[in-house]
């Protein structure tokens, strides 16, 4: 990490064996071969979105975040998983096995630096999924993403709209 940027990535997986790496400049790599994330993907309806929800049931957060999966599912949204690792789901995109994931609320940066190298090697963006094109930062505390290719990132992040529930202070 330099200047609260993460520079290297490593995300292992015992279940399937898989060592997902990458550091700035050198490409991203799953089992020793180059990964490139889903190109084919530029929107909503050709697009495989990987969504956590976290923990938090607050009930303005539960009905927010059926909302978003609720438009992009009238957007016609080609597929919807939903799965409880960040690193994991990043990894994920930086392979190409999902186009997009998108997460408000994820645990700390902890979760997601190792997978931000990941997919910014892979040829994708990670951006706040609180504000349009802007590079997520490493702070401490609940954050939001959104990470895949330029344009599919940019569709999902127009049909979910701006996220509203605020973490701190607990609603």
């Amino acid at each position: 990490m330099e200047g609260g940027i993460p520079r290297v990535g490593v995300i292992y997986n015992p279940f399937t064996d898989s060592m997902y790496e990458a550091a700035e400049g050198g490409g991203a790599f799953l089992n020793g071969k180059q990964i490139t994330i889903d190109n084919d993907a530029s929107s909503v309806t050709d697009c495989l979105l990987v969504n956590n929800i976290g923990h938090y049931r607050y009930e303005d957060f539960v009905e927010e975040s059926a909302e978003r999966v609720k438009k992009w599912l009238k957007a016609g949204l080609r597929g919807y998983r939903a799965s409880g690792s960040a690193a994991q789901n990043l990894a994920h995109v930086a392979s190409g096995q999902v186009s997009c994931y998108y997460e408000h609320g994820y645990g700390g940066p902890w979760d997601v630096c190792a997978g931000m190298v990941l997919v910014k090697e892979a040829g994708g963006v990670v951006w706040d999924a609180r504000g349009s094109e802007t590079d997520l930062e490493m702070k401490f505390g609940k954050g939001s993403v959104c990470a895949g290719g330029r344009a599919v990132v940019t569709d999902v992040l127009k049909v979910a709209g701006q996220p509203t529930f605020e973490f701190s202070g607990g609603k």
